[in-house]
């Protein structure tokens, strides 16, 4: 899923200050490496480099569903539930 720079940093920053948050999806970059055209995993701690550095533009979320835990569950169903009856829980 693409999103802007703003959300992918917006993100990063939150999971850096919330580390015990399990996020089930992996902020790509595009721009990361010159030399790899491919898209790279950026960490979050490195929200501040990405922020300070326009060369980064283009952004992906990639799914990484693994361990879920119950309150990760819980935030997926809420989002399925609210798309489907069109109203929020």
């Amino acid at each position: 899923m693409n999103i802007s720079r703003e959300l992918a940093i917006q993100i990063l920053r939150y999971l850096d200050k919330h580390k015990d948050f399990y996020f089930p999806f992996l902020v790509m970059n595009r721009e990361y490496t010159e030399e790899d055209e491919d898209y790279v995993e950026i960490e979050p701690d490195e929200w501040k480099n990405i922020e300070m550095d326009n060369k980064y533009q283009t952004f992906q979320l990639w799914e990484n569903l693994q361990d879920l835990d119950e309150q990760t569950l819980n935030l997926m169903a809420r989002g399925f539930i609210e798309r489907i009856t069109n109203s929020a829980l």
